[in-house]
């Protein structure tokens, strides 16, 4: 089984809480995860990383790949929560 999931998203359609929420359920599998935009890769170590690449990204499209045990259930859970991505 891959024990990575990746989804595109454009961050002005997703709203903060909805990613809030995904950091936290993504911390409690210890999944790491990476975005990728703006021409650039950075591995989330913090929720005020994930936020402010959200928040500052000016990209129309950008991808973040979760990498970890429980994928899964991460997929059911951005299906299910995170309404407006596409997973790649």
């Amino acid at each position: 089984m891959p024990n990575i999931v990746s989804f595109k998203f454009n961050p002005s359609e997703l709203k903060l809480n909805k990613f809030i929420d995904f950091y936290a359920y993504c911390t409690q599998w210890n999944q790491n995860i990476y975005v990728y935009g703006n021409n650039e890769a950075h591995k989330v170590r913090r929720l005020s990383e994930l936020l402010s690449f959200i928040l500052f990204s000016h990209d129309h499209e950008c991808l973040i790949v979760i990498e970890g045990s429980g994928i899964n259930e991460t997929k059911n859970y951005i299906s299910k929560h995170l309404s407006g991505v596409q997973t790649a």
